[in-house]
């Protein structure tokens, strides 16, 4: 297996970072119970975009978005000493939908799998 690339390296620094500054430190009721499933940085190494999950309905994650995003400046403070790049990536929210989509995909195929003669 070859060796991860600085951007590897530095979205799993990230991704640790990001998880632990919004798990322990934030204190937003908004948040509710919200994961932060991945983080994926530009080749450039200048944005860096966190994808969470959060538990509830489509109003939770409206407000789990609107905590999110107006925390940026905190977190992005809160993972600056653990970089060791010359300039600050900055930080964007957004929700991640993958395992919605995963769900829909299976159910489509058991669907699928169900009507299909030959299955028998």
């Amino acid at each position: 297996m070859p060796a991860p690339t600085r951007k590897q390296r530095l979205e799993s620094l990230l991704h640790r970072e990001i998880a632990t500054t919004v798990n322990q430190e934030l204190r937003d009721p908004r948040l509710g119970f919200l994961t932060i499933t991945r983080v994926e940085m530009t080749s450039d190494l200048q944005q860096v975009k966190a994808f969470f999950t959060v538990l509830g309905d489509e109003k939770q994650r409206a407000l789990a978005t609107k905590a999110l995003t107006s925390a940026i400046p905190y977190i992005q403070r809160a993972y600056a000493p653990a970089l060791r790049t010359r300039l600050l990536p900055t930080l964007s929210v957004a929700y991640d939908d993958r395992e919605e989509r995963r769900a829909g995909i299976v159910d489509l195929i058991t669907k699928a799998r169900a009507t299909d003669p030959d299955h028998q």
